[in-house]
């Protein structure tokens, strides 16, 4: 099962909804803009901003649809919602976080729902959330022309 998800741009009287993170299938034309489809599975991240008050939604794609899952404006169907921001500090640090997984090569839908959930801690606290969020992640794999085995161990 897709996920549509749309992206707007801002109106007088419609809100402006983006993308921070979400590697779509397809982009389809919609009526009210172009809409993002989304595989089970994968994490998104999609900022609404409705009259100078933003909301970032970080959501994991459902295989079926769930009658108890979150329902978001501008995603159909329902969602596993992970993470749901308000302030511009807590959305500029999750941001930061899908930048930083880009830029060290990780893949944001294989870490487990449970890192979002303590993510949306700690981008919520005022501790220096980079070095948190360092602990929170698994150790980078070692590339594949090297593989390390711990001392003892039997492959």
């Amino acid at each position: 099962m897709k996920t549509a998800v749309q992206v707007r741009h801002p109106t007088a009287d419609s809100p402006r909804a983006e993308l921070v993170w979400g590697r779509p299938l397809a982009v389809e034309a919609g009526a009210l803009g172009p809409v993002a489809l989304f595989g089970p599975g994968e994490i998104v991240a999609y900022l609404l901003r409705f009259r100078r008050r933003p909301r970032l939604f970080v959501f994991r794609t459902l295989t079926v649809d769930d009658r108890l899952a979150a329902a978001l404006p501008g995603v159909r169907p329902r969602v596993q919602l992970l993470l749901e921001l308000r302030t511009q500090g807590r959305i500029r640090r999750a941001r930061g976080l899908f930048a930083y997984l880009a830029r060290t090569r990780r893949d944001p839908s294989a870490l487990a729902d449970g890192f979002y959930v303590r993510a949306g801690l700690v981008l919520a606290g005022r501790l220096p959330s980079h070095t948190i969020l360092l602990s929170l992640l698994p150790p980078p794999q070692a590339s594949s022309d090297s593989p390390a085995m711990p001392s003892g161990s039997v492959p």
